[in-house]
């Protein structure tokens, strides 16, 4: 028959129990089997069937029929055991002393009343029936008190689960939740607490916001992800639940489990403008371009208020890569822009320190943004800054092909081709614009001719002026 073993922790005791003991249930659930030994003394316990004790945990009151419970204990090569066993409405109980048969009376029962408080308290043995007894007697505060009087994790979570099985009402379960994440130091048995009865935390804000705040006392990275991932999938959260969630992911080393539990959050299609900006700022603990930039572009498939667009620049801000930092520009510009939150993001590809990548920004900024004259007369200054004149060239003529040429921004461009050292790029800009400048007024034209002049070569400079002067 196959074993399956869980280890728990066990405190020493006058039982005997050491610090680790072994649990060994067979495949079919049938029988229990619990082994323990700290070098002197070794406890074997094996059980079958439901097992309830007296109200003072020092005698067993009942069995389930077919099942029994055996105890033996070796300590310095002497060996006790007790058997009991259902028999019909009653018990049967022996005693033994190596393998000697005595009467269990009184030495048995004596035995028993010392060593069953604690075996009760460390084993999953009566379980069941000490939860409902503690239930019946003081409601939820009396089960939680003897949850935190059992040794170890592995048997509150076991009480706490066998709690959630009563007829609870939802107002019941933020204490129980509170409780318990108190109790428990494994964030391993905290987690499965609370999946295993998400169905049931679920169903009112208090009991969900409680689990939330369960994660905010778990270390691993991974439990709080898991939990709270399961918790956005059962109900969305609400805005003190986001504002829990937030704090958490503050609090994570992993960006890619920030990245996770924030992409989660953004599957909810109740979220306020508030929230999003709130979430926004929250990807400014991610270190990592990549993973903030995966978060940032999700939020910006949302449609999103001047304010959060103005959150989502700064935030942008804190991206070092120009890779990264193109595709979330590029992004924004998908929506078409206005005011300060155009002016702003203009002012973001200062940032971008690679010419292919400005340049790239600066292009999609012309054709998809309608730019003021003074907007467009920056965007004019970041390109002429770049260091290629192949790149400065190409934003240039792509600024020519826009629509709206005011006189302003044809100024603009001309003062931008000062910047360009190549006489070669220089004119190639110059003839292109030079069908804009004869429609325009003189002082686009002045413009036109200062920056030829700027141009070295005879042979370009002929060509730029001609461009204007032919009809």
């Amino acid at each position: 028959m196959k074993l399956v073993c869980i280890f728990f922790a066990l405190l020493i005791s006058t039982t005997g129990w050491s610090q680790s003991s072994q649990v060994y249930a067979s495949g079919n659930g049938s029988k229990i089997t619990y082994k323990n030994t700290n070098g002197l003394n070794s406890f074997n316990i094996e059980v079958r069937g439901k097992i309830e004790v007296t109200d003072d945990d020092r005698d067993i009151k009942s069995i389930s029929s077919d099942g029994y419970l055996e105890i033996t204990k070796t300590s310095f090569g002497s060996r006790r055991t007790i058997k009991i066993t259902a028999e019909g409405n009653s018990l049967k109980r022996e005693y033994y002393e190596g393998r000697t048969q005595l009467p269990y009376e009184p030495e048995g029962r004596k035995w028993l009343a010392e060593i069953l408080p604690e075996v009760v308290r460390t084993t999953t043995i009566a379980a069941e029936s000490r939860v409902n007894r503690f239930y019946r007697k003081g409601g939820v505060p009396a089960v939680l008190t003897e949850i935190g009087a059992l040794e170890g994790d592995y048997m509150r979570a076991h009480y706490a689960n066998l709690l959630l099985k009563l007829p609870l009402t939802p107002k019941d379960h933020p204490a129980i939740i509170s409780k318990v994440s108190s109790l428990l130091d494994s964030d391993h048995y905290l987690t499965e607490f609370l999946d295993n009865n998400m169905d049931q935390f679920v169903k009112n804000k208090e009991s969900l916001d409680a689990v939330l705040a369960a994660t905010n006392k778990m270390e691993s990275d991974h439990y709080k992800t898991q939990v709270i991932k399961e918790a956005l999938r059962a109900q969305p959260a609400s805005a003190e639940g986001v504002r829990i969630i937030l704090a958490t992911v503050g609090k994570m080393d992993s960006d890619h489990y920030k990245t996770e539990i924030l992409n989660s959050l953004l599957r909810q299609s109740n979220l306020s403008d508030a929230v999003l900006t709130e979430i926004i700022n929250g990807t400014k603990s991610i270190d990592s371009d990549h993973y903030r930039t995966e978060v940032l572009m999700r939020i910006l498939e949302r449609d999103l208020s001047a304010t959060a667009y103005k959150q989502a620049v700064e935030a942008a801000q804190e991206i070092e890569s120009d890779h990264y930092l193109t595709q979330v520009i590029k992004s924004m510009l998908d929506n078409s822009l206005e005011g300060d939150v155009l002016t702003n993001l203009l002012s973001l590809t200062t940032a971008i320190e690679s010419d292919h990548y400005r340049t790239e920004i600066l292009t999609t900024l012309l054709r998809k943004q309608n730019l003021k004259d003074d907007q467009f007369k920056k965007l004019m200054e970041y390109g002429s800054n770049m260091n290629s004149d192949h790149y400065k060239s190409q934003t240039l003529q792509v600024a020519l092909s826009t629509t709206n040429l005011t006189d302003a921004k044809l100024i603009s461009v001309m003062q931008a081709v000062q910047g360009i050292d190549s006489d070669h790029y220089a004119t190639e800009v110059l003839v292109r614009s030079a069908p804009a400048v004869k429609k325009a007024g003189n002082p686009v034209k002045e413009a036109y001719r200062a920056a030829a002049r700027k141009i070295e070569s005879e042979t370009y400079y002929g060509r730029a002026l001609r461009a204007i002067e032919t009809e």
